[in-house]
């Protein structure tokens, strides 16, 4: 039940109240159980999916088109799909339909990597996938960051009275605008002519890299702001669609100052602390590189965190006050996101050849998104289910 002040909160940034949603669900058990089991659960599922055959290789841009799929489907509301009442059917349709998003834009990525990599002048053939993959599949990282970010900081202001599929129609066309906008300026003038096949990293210029960096962490304080804080402290600024231009400013810079300030907590606290754990630290050129990976990955465990403790937990305890639950959730996100970055490298070489067990080689971006995915996949398309169940 919403109370008297949740519902003013709701109503000053315009939430959607939940009786929108053609089904209501509810937690089966209490918190913090629902969390821990929803956690272990995705982890799980992570693992399984992974260890598919031919699922690992293809992770990347697979899984990143496949948030796009969910993006799609949160601003449709899963409709119509959601008309199938039971909340395990519509997962099911809703998570095959996703896959099936997720290949089509997958051949779409091939079918460009043929034209780009011409285009831009890539002198081995051999290298034309894979710099077109990066290149393309950077659109997943356009959307999810300052789309997202201004869709839901302003509620989608000023469609927030549509009726599907009007409102959704209006929602993925601005959408697609921003990512296309966005991905124009900071991904497609970065492929790198002279990428090398095996070289996963000479397939993009340093400011694909470095803008990566910027897109990953303002989806952190997109989400850390719009979902943990419940859109603090841009509430402040009165009512949509101003609220929506302070989170879109303000997660922007934020997400820009971090990409610097990650560099040195990387250099100068994880990289002692590593070498601390025993691990080798290499020479100043492939350091260089492992601090960028790590300055990415660090961003993307902090928005599995965030994922958790916002839908897995709901933002769980919420007794105190307003200063209180925000500071318990901060501090949750960060321990949660830091021991997930930390103990990645125990666990990372059992997950392929490409692994080496080591923070200065290992790329956990692949895994990162297949992760996130499955998480999105089941706190939107299948609303918590089996964790949950429908009123």
């Amino acid at each position: 039940m919403t109370s008297p002040e949740d519902k003013k909160t709701k109503e000053k940034v315009l939430i959607p109240e939940s009786q929108e949603a053609p089904v209501a669900m509810i937690s089966r058990w209490d918190q913090p159980i629902t969390g821990i089991v929803s956690l272990i659960l995705v982890f799980a599922i992570t693992f399984l999916v992974w260890f598919i055959p031919g699922v690992a290789t293809l992770s990347s841009i697979l899984a990143g088109f496949g948030i796009m799929g969910v993006l799609f489907a949160i601003w449709f509301e899963n409709w119509p799909i959601s008309n199938l009442r039971d909340p395990w059917k519509i997962g099911l349709v809703a998570t095959i339909v996703n896959i099936v998003i997720a290949f089509i834009f997958f051949f779409v990525a091939n079918w460009f990597a043929l034209f780009y990599s011409p285009w831009i002048g890539v002198t081995n053939p051999a290298a034309y996938i894979g710099v077109g993959w990066a290149i393309f599949g950077s659109l997943s990282a356009s959307m999810f960051s300052f789309a997202v970010l201004w869709l839901a900081g302003s509620m989608y202001w000023p469609w927030f009275d549509k009726k599907q599929p009007g409102r959704g129609i209006r929602l993925f066309i601005v959408g697609w605008i921003i990512t296309i906008i966005v991905w124009l300026l900071l991904f497609f003038p970065y492929g790198n002519p002279d990428a090398v096949p095996t070289d996963v990293q000479s397939w993009v210029k340093p400011m694909y890299g470095i803008n990566m960096g910027w897109t990953q962490w303002t989806i952190f304080f997109s989400l850390l702001t719009l979902m943990a804080f419940e859109y603090w402290p841009w509430d402040k600024a009165g009512k949509q669609p101003k609220i929506g231009v302070a989170a879109l400013i303000g997660c922007s810079i934020l997400g820009l100052i971090m990409v610097v300030a990650a560099g040195y907590i990387v250099a100068f606290l994880f990289v002692p602390v590593f070498a601390m754990f025993g691990y080798t630290v290499p020479g100043i050129e492939q350091l260089t590189v492992g601090i960028g990976l790590m300055n990415v990955g660090y961003a993307d465990w902090l928005i599995v965190a965030v994922v958790v403790v916002s839908l897995f937990f709901d933002n769980w305890p919420k007794k105190y006050s307003q200063g209180k639950n925000l500071a318990i959730r901060f501090i949750t996100i960060l321990v949660i996101g830091t021991v997930l970055f930390v103990t990645f490298y125990l666990y990372s070489p059992f997950l392929g050849a490409a692994y080496v067990g080591s923070p200065f080689y290992d790329n956990p971006t692949s895994f990162l998104l297949m992760l996130i995915w499955v998480q999105l996949i089941f706190a939107y398309l299948w609303k918590k289910w089996p964790v949950a169940e429908a009123l």
